[in-house]
Order: C-alpha cells, then structure tokens, then sequence
C-alpha cells in the first residue's frame, strides 16, 4: 500500500498511541508485582523512568534529525542490512509474545466475571480470540488503532487519577515504612528485581518511531509524541 494514501495521524492520536502502549498492561500487572518487593519498589519505579525518557530521547533526536520508517529497525539497519534485519525479527517476536502477556492477562481480569474462564480450554479460546481482535483492528489501519489506544489510555487514565487523589485517604506511613522491603533479599537485589518488572511497562517507547510512515509531518510529531507519551506513563 502507497504510505501517502494512508488516512496519517496527527500528535494527539501518536501521544495517545504511545502512551497507551506502555500503559495498557502494565497498570494491570504491575502493582500485584512489586507489592510483593515493597515500598522500595519506588526507587526501581524512578530509574526506570529516567532510562526510559533516555531512551525516549534517543529516538526523539533520531526522528529529528532523520525520520525513517520503521523506527529503530531501519536505524539498526543504516549500521548494517544483518543488523535491520535481526532488529526486525527480534522486534517481530517481542510484539507477539507481548501480545499474548496481554490477552492472558486480559482473559485473567474477565474470568472475575465470567467464572468459565477459569477453565483452561475456554480462558484459551477467550485468549485467542481477544489477540485475533486486535489483530483485525490493526488491520483496518493506523487510524483506528490510534482512536483505540486513545480511547484505551483515557479508560486506564480514569482509575489511576482516582487512585492517585483518593488514595492519600488510606495511606498510612507506618504501614508504609514497616513493608519497605519484603522481598526477603538485599535493599540492591529488591531494586534490581522491580527495576526487571517495572521496565515492562515501559514497552511501547518506540511506538511513535515505528509508526513514521503514517504519521503527519514526523520530524516534529515523532519527538514531540514519544517525549510526551513517554511522560505521561510515567
């Protein structure tokens, strides 16, 4: 298909697609995980952060100074086809086996409701279909994953903005600094450990750089989308 034909996306509908990327199952996975390593969690939380909007920096710069499409598959590939071409295949595999993270995560939150789900064979079925969902969407073409993600993103910015103001209702410092670390290991090994999962969640940095070719004017949008969205989900 001529990228030029393709209905493009401005930078609310790019934001939204790379800050829903690094949000959607990461919300949902996250918090059960590093309450089992503690308040001390947060220092893995801050570091993340600060490598990611590094690294959102990186490809903001890149995108400035030479927009491409395919993001760091093609960035990989100016250094050398061999290493494009393993960027691309390695990326390829990240992106499926990410995907069924989250329609296995995604099935585990409905079977609260639909108890059958429990069930092995179904909660497959159920997998399978939600990952063939998204696939048909993405289909359709980089408008209408955008409008999804967009719509995702405000769904998951809802409880988090509640969570975050009402919360501070039931915060309790004692409770707080009596669980900082319940990991069972060193103060160093815990934050190493919530660094690994918190860095998950931050999957979808790239999102912005990868979508170039259907992206209005990239050289200001790609930067600006991918510092933003970057932030946000932080």
């Amino acid at each position: 298909m001529n990228m030029s034909s393709v209905k493009k996306i401005g930078l609310f509908a790019c934001t939204g697609v790379v800050a829903g990327n690094m949000m959607g199952s990461g919300i949902a996975l996250l918090p059960a995980n590093l309450a089992s390593i503690g308040g001390i969690a947060i220092w893995g939380w801050v570091i993340s952060i600060i490598g990611a909007m590094s690294l959102a920096y990186v490809y903001a710069r890149l995108a400035t100074k030479n927009p491409q499409q395919g993001g760091p598959i093609a960035y990989a590939g100016e250094i050398s086809p061999a290493f494009g071409f393993q960027t691309g295949v390695l990326y390829y595999h990240a992106n499926w086996i990410g995907n069924l993270a989250i329609g296995i995560t995604a099935v585990s939150y409905l079977s609260t409701f639909f108890p059958a789900l429990n069930n092995p064979i179904p909660a497959g079925i159920a997998c399978i279909a939600i990952v063939w969902l998204f696939t048909f969407i993405n289909m359709l073409g980089g408008a209408w994953v955008s409008r999804l993600t967009t719509i995702g993103l405000f769904l998951v910015l809802i409880p988090v903005v509640l969570t975050a103001v009402a919360g501070w209702h039931w915060f309790d410092i004692a409770t707080y600094h009596a669980n900082w670390n319940t990991s069972t290991t060193t103060d160093s090994h815990a934050i190493v450990k919530s660094i690994l999962l918190c860095l998950w969640a931050f999957v979808g940095v790239e999102s912005a750089a990868v979508s170039t070719g259907m992206v209005k004017n990239p050289k200001r949008t790609v930067p600006l989308a991918t510092m933003l969205g970057t932030a946000l989900a932080g």
